[in-house]
């Protein structure tokens, strides 16, 4: 009995203490671009003590929770590798405030002293965290004058294909934020139109959270543009000027001139005072890319067993024209709700002439004559043209109500009408080989489509944040947008040479897709152990019309006129880390993932877009489902950081661009459809290195087994490859203005669904200036391509349901460099000093 009264005297001791005891919360975030910094370590401290009382690592998110403080004085230091620890001191914590909330601290990124000023450049060029990898886009300074594009290009995992589509690990299906919103237009329309210059930080998440879109195999690419406003006026001005004069051509047969010309500038600004933000820009930019292309392609004849042989070459130019507006504001209503809005103007162009001449002759496989059959050899000039318009509004609202420190509620909404067409002129002209002149126009081909879109966005995200620090996010986010559009197909007629109406290709479609969507996350640390659970639903109502049920088609099926998708699918999401040490963490990422066609797939538009080729889409498209498995174990030496990530990708009903052959005309066709699966699985290191006070260098390298399997047109496709990528990244500080940056890409083979991408590699160099005594200003000068190396060939093949090869083309594009650029910037400053105000620039949605 004394001992049960003992105990409980001991319990109830106990109690009261805890009673009496309170708490220290707060959040670490990285000061330049106020993310949560994860692993960060808190150490508190007693008085003048230099033995912590507590300590614990901040969660995911950034955030901390010291709980059982005893009443008294503290000093809480905050620290983690590659910043500069901070520490806080005269925390009182008492009965009558026993628990204490601090405001954000901010971890700024470890800077070097050269010449007795400090320099902020040493910051790591990539952060880890538990479910992303963020990029500095200032360390990319050879990309600084071209678009969001161009820094995508320089980073581990992500490549840019001769076309300007991006792909991450092998996947071009991805869905791109913009300051932390989804947009809804084509990634590479819309990375087009960003400029590089207003770029602060690339986020790569390849295995994102329930909170964000499902849509996508490769995941999300985040691009966060610059937002640091000031008490007062701040105006940032950036001019470019650049090209490879070396590089200009002028085509013999048609007397085109190549010009390799980049100029462009912008001008942007933000005006902040008591609480209120007003922010707007007008950026244009203008690249000529010029390149030649070679390559053949030979064409089974069934009927004699011959070949159709097509051997081109000519200059391909190319050019990309973009002008971007944008106005908008930000506002504290109270201490509790925030308000913001922002309108977006913006127009693209991508054009591009293709001025082939064409040697077309019949021969066995290897180009022999063929005894008893003519060889019909002829000769075309095919100087081809094709150029793709867009026209963007976006107009956007975001509503935050804070009910305490720990409960939030955000409102969104958004609408966008964007305009975009597709046209391609296509003449066939005659030419003599012997003379060495242009004949008759023996076909000619006007196709034309115009796609404007509608769309709305609505979501609703709650999030509290509970006394344990776990946290709870719910949100709802419908969606909806309609395309309606139609192709037009002309045709010269060459004896009138009049244009008339090809009908029986010409086609109107109306798509409308609707996505209701609902998630739910939950997230928190168990000591050394963060976690993000969460799961997400959707519900796919997506119905497209077409006009003229009797489209081309190379798909042996029956024809409809009506395509309807309505299903119900779930997307679990899981994200854990272990801190091991300050400098070890290890982390595991899971999830499931959707990948809906673009309308570009799906709408039943013939395309001849060079003399041996066809393009349509196939309406019939269904969803690809994905699975994304990541471990990933970081490890620090001093200021030395390693990642070693594996990671696999499954791709179910995987969607493949095939090519077969139009016997009619014995030309290659190619189309879309669901024939098969891949898998990507392997392992990425990236680097972090200081080599010395001035110097770092980023690395980031890939080794996986990418397999293919498919059944395209009956044939059994099974193809794979081990392939590898190597990415380097260079910046030297010389002295108090100038600075030096260099990086490489080196890529290997990869085979595709019919063929195969072979290796290729290109570096690029910048030098830039920044007088001391011209505040604000800065210098850079660029050389791209600098070994001129940048080439890019690959081949394609078919078979038809019997394993014969009924199709083969090998083709070599080269684009002229090195290229030399000089961009110019001015950055003003009045009034004030320099603070985040969370605005989003340009912010919107293609």
């Amino acid at each position: 009995m004394n001992r049960l009264v003992i105990l409980l005297l001991v319990l109830s001791a106990h109690f009261v203490a805890m009673a009496q005891s309170g708490s220290i919360k707060g959040v670490v975030i990285d000061s330049e671009t106020s993310d949560g910094v994860p692993f960060a370590t808190v150490a508190l401290y007693q008085g003048t003590s230099d033995t912590p009382v507590a300590g614990v690592t901040t969660n995911l998110d950034g955030e901390f929770s010291i709980i059982g403080v005893a009443a008294g004085s503290y000093r809480i230091s905050f620290s983690f590798i590659g910043y500069v620890s901070q520490d806080i001191d005269n925390i009182e914590i008492t009965r009558s405030n026993p628990n204490v909330s601090l405001a954000p601290i901010r971890l700024s990124p470890s800077s070097v002293d050269i010449d007795g000023v400090e320099v902020s450049a040493m910051a790591r060029t990539v952060v880890n965290r538990l479910d992303r990898r963020t990029y500095r886009a200032e360390d990319f300074e050879t990309a600084r004058g071209g678009s969001a594009t161009d820094v995508l290009n320089r980073l581990p995992s992500v490549s840019v294909s001769p076309d300007g589509e991006v792909s991450v690990r092998g996947t071009t299906d991805f869905m791109v934020y913009l300051n932390g919103r989804p947009t809804q237009m084509e990634p590479s329309m819309l990375l087009g139109q960003i400029s590089a210059n207003n770029i602060q930080s690339i986020d790569v998440i390849t295995v994102p959270s329930a909170q964000y879109d499902a849509q996508g195999k490769g995941g999300i690419i985040n691009i966060t543009t610059k937002s640091t406003g000031i008490e007062g006026f701040s105006l940032s001005a950036n001019g470019l000027l650049g090209g490879a004069p070396w590089g200009n051509r002028t085509d013999d047969l048609s007397g085109y001139n190549l010009t390799d010309n980049s100029y462009g500038g912008g001008l942007n600004f933000t005006y902040g005072n008591n609480g209120w933000l007003l922010f707007g820009g007008l950026n244009y930019s203008m690249r000529d890319v010029n390149s030649e292309r070679s390559g053949s392609a030979r064409i089974l004849n069934k009927e004699n067993g011959t070949y159709k042989h097509m051997i081109a070459s000519g200059l391909k130019p190319e050019w990309y024209e973009n002008l971007s507006a944008n106005l908008g504001f930000e506002a504290n209503l109270s201490e509790q709700s925030q308000l913001s809005a922002s309108y977006y103007y913006g127009t693209r162009t991508e054009g591009r002439k293709a001025m082939y001449l064409y040697n077309i002759f019949t021969a066995d496989r290897d180009q022999n004559p063929v005894e008893g059959v003519p060889t019909n050899e002829h000769w075309i000039f095919n100087p081809n043209e094709g150029i793709r318009e867009g026209t963007f509004h976006t107009i956007n609202a975001d509503y935050t109500y804070r009910f305490d420190e720990s409960t939030t509620l955000t409102l969104s909404g958004l609408y966008e009408h964007s305009v975009l067409t597709h046209s391609v002129n296509n003449p066939n002209i005659d030419y003599n080989p012997s003379t060495g002149l242009l004949g008759n126009h023996l076909l000619h081909y006007n196709q034309m489509d115009n796609t404007p879109l509608d769309g709305f966005r609505f979501s609703a995200d709650f999030s509290k944040k509970f006394d344990n620090g776990q946290t709870l996010s719910l949100g709802l986010q419908p969606q909806f947008f309609a395309i309606a559009g139609g192709l037009d197909y002309d045709t010269l007629n060459i004896t009138t040479n009049t244009w008339g109406a090809y009908t029986e290709f010409e086609n109107q479609i109306d798509l409308t897709r609707g996505i209701y969507a609902g998630y739910v996350d939950y997230s928190g640390s168990l000591g050394n152990l963060s976690y993000k659970a969460g799961l997400r639903l959707e519900y796919t109502d997506q119905e497209l019309n077409i006009d003229n049920p009797d489209y081309f088609s190379i798909f042996d099926r029956a024809t409809t006129d009506r395509h309807i998708q309505q299903k119900l699918d779930w997307f679990p999401s899981l994200h854990m880390g272990y801190l091991i040490s300050e400098s070890d963490n290890v982390s595991l990422a899971a999830s499931r993932r959707i990948s809906r066609a673009p309308i570009k797939n799906m709408a039943p538009f013939l395309f001849r877009r060079h003399l041996e080729v066809y393009l349509v889409g196939d309406p019939a498209l269904k969803p690809e489902y994905i699975n994304n498995v990541e471990l990933s174990y970081s490890k620090a030496f001093d200021k030395q950081r390693f990642t070693l990530i594996g990671f696999y990708r499954g791709v179910d009903n995987a969607v493949f661009r095939v090519n077969t052959v139009y016997d009619d005309d014995l030309i290659l066709i190619r189309s879309f459809t669901n024939s098969g699966n891949t898998t990507a699985m392997g392992a990425e290191l990236n680097a972090n290195m200081e080599l010395g006070d001035k110097t770092k260098l980023f690395v980031g390298g890939s080794l996986y087994d990418y397999h293919v399997q498919a059944d395209i047109f009956g044939y059994q496709e099974d193809n794979r490859s081990l392939s590898w990528s190597l990415k380097g990244n260079l910046n030297i500080i010389v002295s108090r203005a100038l600075s030096f940056n260099a990086d490489f890409d080196m890529r290997s083979a990869q085979v595709t669904a019919q063929g195969q991408n072979e290796m290729r590699y290109l570096a690029n160099a910048a030098l830039k200036y920044s007088p001391v005594k011209f505040t604000g200003w800065s210098f850079t000068l660029r050389a791209l391509n600098i070994l001129n190396t940048n080439t890019r060939e690959l081949s394609t093949r078919a078979y038809d349901s019997s394993g014969t090869q009924i199709f083969y083309q090998d083709t070599e594009y080269y684009w002229y460099g090195p290229i030399a650029e000089l961009a110019i910037s001015y950055d003003l400053n009045w009034k004030g000093q320099a603070k985040k105000t969370g605005s989003e620039f340009g912010r919107d949605e293609f």
